[in-house]
């Protein structure tokens, strides 16, 4: 695999420079943030392995430009015993995991990540030849939840309009697949659905991008140039991050909203559009009205029509059908199908999910083309697969656990430590033998 390291410290370069080399990877090292994405920039890598903590850009930062720029690259993030709660946030926003570092550092659990890692993108392969259609990272699944019942009864109302919609909703919720549902469901559905990250742009580029340009209008542009509103005619366009827009843009997008008519960069000429515009964002417009940072006129231009797309812990009964898909699509080609025991299943549902859809697709994914191929999948699999429960176990951080987890995991590590003897368990947990095998077997241990 073709791995880039970000680290400040040069010892931890090296160690991982040695032991990476050492199971037959390409290595290419940074020494900081800025120096990682320029790497990115320069050269194709399969997986990025960076610190959390630098000066500069940290983890936070590389994994951001990853996510927007070149998504098919992995990120394993590296972080101390102290930051495990802002890892935990990495992985909400598209980490594949994170590692802390112990003392002594020697790299053994990283290349060990890696080689799952390795498993996990070669099984992605066959699945994308397989199916021929690619990779599915959104999942449109009905559900039946009086959240998700509600939200599609709203989009069904407000898909033949022509007026602007704004989608608000956490990160990992689903925003985007909102808004092709919308676009599927609108009299435009036989026209183009164009998406742009309104922060994956630089703010230089953004109107260039949106508008188009004319040949010689700034240096680059050596040819002219339609932009996306012009792509989408007789479409949808998608405006993502829209609160991340910069304050010019935001004037042209306004003027855009109100007559239809937009100018390219470096043209004297007004040119016209039949779009429907769909904002989303994750941050508070009202509170970025305001700070200053977003205009008021367009706030109100585009919330016309307001749509919340409730998070998944608002919509747990839509949990296991979510899972289930989720499973039948990455799983291996020629594998049969896969299900959960109802212990699996009730630890997926009473997990807080708070990277939403998202996180649920990275921990099903791990669960399936990690696994043992042995069905059902059970509860023991799904607590090795969720990040906030292992890693927050490992580092004694517990605040992001249900109570539900937090017993199943202690009962498990006191088992472990009495070396599976049940009776020696019950003594140290000061419950009674009965008790313990209850729930033994209500969480699925042994």
């Amino acid at each position: 695999m073709r791995t880039l390291i970000i680290d400040d410290e040069e010892f931890v370069r090296l160690i991982l420079e040695q032991a990476l080399r050492a199971e037959g990877c390409e290595v290419t090292a940074a020494k900081n943030g800025q120096a990682g994405i320029d790497a990115l920039q320069a050269t194709t890598f399969d997986c990025v392995i960076t610190d959390l903590r630098m000066p500069g850009i940290g983890g936070r930062g590389v994994l951001q430009w990853v996510k927007d720029h070149q998504p098919d690259v992995d990120v394993l993030m590296l972080t101390g015993h102290g930051d495990v709660k802002d890892a935990v946030e990495a992985i909400k926003h598209g980490a594949w995991d994170f590692l802390i570092k112990d003392t002594p550092f020697d790299g053994a659990a990283v290349t060990a990540a890696l080689a799952k890692l390795r498993t996990v993108r070669n099984l992605r392969r066959e699945n994308l030849a397989a199916r021929h259609g690619g990779y599915q990272h959104d999942v449109i699944v009905e559900g039946t939840s009086s959240a998700w019942t509600t939200l599609k009864a709203q989009i069904a109302q407000v898909a033949p309009s022509n007026a602007p919609v704004l989608i608000q909703g956490e990160t990992g919720s689903g925003k985007e697949v909102v808004a092709r549902l919308l676009h599927d469901l609108s009299r435009r559905a036989t026209g183009p659905f164009i998406a742009i990250n309104c922060g994956a742009v630089s703010r230089e580029l953004l109107e260039s991008e949106l508008f188009g340009h004319e040949k010689g209008s700034f240096t680059g542009a050596v040819a002219a140039k339609p932009g996306l509103i012009a792509a989408a005619e007789s479409g949808t366009l998608f405006l993502d991050e829209l609160g991340e827009m910069p304050g010019p843009m935001q004037v042209s997008l306004l003027r855009f909203l109100d007559r239809g008519e937009y100018r390219p960069v470096g043209s004297t000429r007004t040119l016209q559009a039949d779009i429907r515009v769909v904002g989303a964002t994750n941050q508070d417009l009202q509170q970025l009205v305001s700070t200053g940072r977003f205009r008021e006129d367009l706030f109100y231009r585009i919330n016309t029509v307001p749509l919340r797309v409730p998070p998944l812990r608002k919509r747990t009964e839509d949990i296991p059908r979510l899972a289930e898909h989720i499973a039948q699509t990455v799983r291996a080609p020629g594998t049969p199908p896969h299900s959960f025991s109802p212990e699996a299943m009730a630890l997926i549902q009473s997990h807080s999910w708070p990277g939403n859809v998202r996180e649920l697709r990275n921990v099903i994914e791990r669960i399936v083309l990690l696994g043992p191929n042995a069905w059902p999948i059970t509860s023991e699999e799904v607590v090795q697969a969720l990040p906030t429960t292992r890693n927050a176990l490992q580092a004694g951080d517990l605040s992001h656990l249900s109570m539900e987890e937090i017993e199943r995991l202690h009962i498990q590590r006191i088992l472990d430590a009495s070396g599976g003897n049940k009776t020696q368990a019950a003594k140290i947990l000061r419950i009674d033998y009965k008790t313990l095998l209850s729930k033994l077997k209500k969480y699925g241990i042994g």
